[in-house]
């Protein structure tokens, strides 16, 4: 029994240690070869825990293979998962041949198993992901227990219950630590890459303050030359064309005042089907003119806290670019209603859509699905939504269109 607690204990740590060994290295900044030494690590723990074994009676043993693997597929991917596997059924070829059959079909339904959860695991939140690997864990607790009645050991059953729960603790305890880890490195990324768009913002927010004003004189020399009778339609045509793009020119300086300058906005109750409404009617004569129609399904009576003119301008840029996600024209049905103590807003327009990797990416500074777009229009959404205590959801296939969905607490 002493043995028994002692080997048990050992492996115990001896697993843990690979979720410390994981923080040690991802938080290291500089580290080229953090991925191969945890490797190594994996296979070196797997190769201890198959040759010294817990044993718990005379020719009983068992052992925390099943941990790296899985550490290896979920957290390092399939391939190395694999490639795992198959140093195990090397292993166990050099350990104990007669069990090889037995061992290969096991691990084959296991990676079988783990292919299924993939993306459920990487999707889900902490504690369901420890309840995932316990899971899993707990399938082969019943293959062990009818080895044990097998082997004429039943009585042995206590020692496979306490084997069982420290494999679960240390799992679980493992799995904890890679999360938190991930979850930290995100953090620290996230606010270098916040601290680095603040500086930029700021830097580029100045400079498009000074030319404003030399902007301005441009454009009223432009006027003046426009309302000259002897210029040609060509000339008209290029100071029309001029205008335009300094137009074009200010909205993107207004954008990039708003986006290093946000406006905090007073937090006051709004009726959001009026503002809705009176935008959808704005921004039907655009749509017009680009072939395309405005469906609408708003309730009445939707209120919220926020700022008017804020979320005004968050509904003019999803219109906008859904109108012009639509090339050949088609609809866009807004729907506005409350569901479950949020308001809801969703935009659908039957435009081209997006991939994956534009999805992924929308609402970050500076990047734009349109050739002459900057970008800034959706990340001032976002950060209006955010401030707002909203939720933006974007759902998109290519040739499908998009959807947008705001949830917005009700006020």
């Amino acid at each position: 029994m002493i043995d028994f607690i002692k080997d048990l204990i050992l492996h115990f740590l001896m697993m843990l240690s690979l979720g410390f060994m994981y923080n040690f290295l991802w938080m290291q900044k500089r580290s080229d070869y953090k991925k191969q030494i945890f490797k190594m690590a994996i296979l070196v723990t797997l190769l201890v825990t198959m040759a010294l074994p817990v044993k718990f009676q005379e020719g009983m043993e068992f052992d925390f293979k099943l941990i790296p693997i899985f550490i290896a597929f979920f957290y390092l991917g399939k391939k190395d998962g694999l490639l795992l596997i198959a140093a195990l059924l090397l292993l166990q070829s050099l350990m104990d041949f007669d069990r090889l059959p037995v061992i290969t079909i096991n691990y084959g339904i296991i990676f079988l198993l783990f292919f299924a959860l993939e993306k459920t695991y990487n999707k889900s939140t902490v504690s369901r992901k420890i309840v995932l690997g316990i899971f899993v864990y707990s399938l082969i607790t019943p293959t062990r227990l009818a080895a044990l009645i097998k082997s004429g050991h039943a009585d042995a059953w206590m020692y496979l219950l306490v084997f069982s729960l420290v494999s679960f603790l240390a799992l679980s305890f493992i799995i904890y630590i890679m999360e938190m880890t991930n979850l930290q490195l995100k953090l620290m990324h996230d606010l270098h890459k916040a601290e680095k768009f603040s500086a930029i913002s700021q830097l580029a927010a100045s400079v498009a303050h000074e030319i404003r004003n030399p902007m301005t004189t441009i454009r009223g020399f432009m006027q003046v030359l426009q309302g000259d009778r002897n210029l040609s339609d060509d000339q008209n045509l290029f100071i029309s064309i001029s205008l335009q793009e300094l137009d074009r020119t200010q909205t993107i300086i207004n954008n990039f005042l708003a986006l290093a300058k946000p406006n905090t906005g007073s937090m006051n109750p709004i009726d959001l089907s009026t503002i809705l409404k009176e935008t959808t009617a704005f921004m039907r004569s655009y749509s017009h003119l680009r072939n395309t129609e405005l469906v609408e399904a708003i309730d009445n009576s939707l209120c919220i806290k926020g700022d008017a003119h804020e979320i005004r301008q968050v509904f003019v840029n999803i219109l906008k670019n859904g109108i012009e996600a639509m090339p050949s024209g088609g609809s866009i049905y807004i729907l506005a209603k409350v569901d479950k103590g949020y308001v809801r807003i969703q935009f659908r327009d039957e435009g081209i859509g997006m991939t994956k990797e534009q999805l992924a990416r929308l609402g970050h500074p500076y990047y734009s699905t349109k050739e002459k777009g900057t970008g800034l229009g959706m990340t001032i959404s976002y950060d209006i939504i955010q401030r707002m205590r909203g939720k933006i959801k974007v759902e998109s296939e290519e040739g499908k269109g998009t959807i947008f969905m705001i949830l917005l607490p009700c006020g």
